[in-house]
């Protein structure tokens, strides 16, 4: 896993290293005191973008888009995708720019790392774009409930839904905590997902990825919790969908060989 801890190391160095981050999410942190959201808000979309397609140039990677029908159209939801070696987290924060709507209001769910780790901007900022964080050691249900329906009245959030890196290809079972908030208030499941980043390690299994160099990135649908009569049904359908869509991908992969 050495080759993969050096390019986890690499991509997160880009927003520490690179002058445009700091001054960027300075003016923007200003922007944001003096309740200038929109230009503050873009900001951040532009450094994700910005983020992401620094790495995939540095490391000669070609990402494929597929957004389908999907908009970004101020709806408030939960973006999902899959999560394997958290090299994807830049690929999911650029999706404003990807979908061409660069005033997206985009936020994201996360765990203590993002208070051990302020230096490391996952969405540019935590705090700028208020940032959902729930705690693993004293976990606290209902000021975590309060949290997401807070940020949902004016953003979507994006999680993970499998809730940890997985280092390997397979789709884990999810997590079902914030699915069961979706599921309640009728929250929509934007489901995405991402294929390729285990072409990043060492391992043989993965051989073809490396040598593909591509990174399949896909919209595979919505699902909308009143069209579910109970929540085990709501959140099977949300994970066929993405296994269905990543074995198609990886089917793709297997003919690039």
């Amino acid at each position: 896993m050495k080759k993969l801890q050096f390019y986890v190391v690499l991509c997160y160095a880009i927003p520490v290293l690179v002058i445009i981050f700091p001054i960027g999410l300075t003016l923007s942190y200003l922007l944001k005191i003096c309740k200038v959201d929109i230009v503050s808000n873009r900001i951040n979309n532009f450094l994700a973008y910005f983020w992401m397609r620094s790495f995939f140039i540095l490391t000669g990677r070609k990402l494929v888009f597929e957004q389908g029908n999907w908009k970004s159209d101020g709806t408030k939801r939960f973006i999902i995708s899959n999560h394997t070696n958290s090299l994807e987290v830049p690929l999911v924060v650029s999706l404003p720019y990807l979908a061409s709507n660069k005033n997206a209001n985009l936020s994201y769910l996360g765990s203590d790392i993002i208070q051990r780790y302020k230096i490391i901007p996952l969405m540019m900022h935590a705090t700028i774009v208020e940032a959902v964080v729930y705690s693993e050691k004293k976990p606290n249900f209902r000021n975590f409930k309060s949290d997401v329906l807070r940020v949902l009245s004016k953003r979507s959030i994006f999680l993970y839904p499998e809730g940890e890196r997985t280092f390997k290809e397979d789709i884990q079972p999810f997590q079902t905590g914030v699915m069961k908030i979706a599921y309640k208030f009728e929250v929509d499941l934007d489901v995405f997902v991402v294929s390729g980043m285990m072409g990043y390690s060492n391992l043989p299994q993965y051989s073809h990825l490396t040598k593909n160099r591509i990174v399949y990135f896909r919209y595979c649908g919505t699902i909308k919790a009143k069209d579910f009569s109970d929540f085990d049904s709501y959140l099977s359908a949300a994970q066929t969908l993405m296994v269905k869509n990543k074995k198609e991908l990886e089917s793709i992969e297997l003919k690039l060989k």
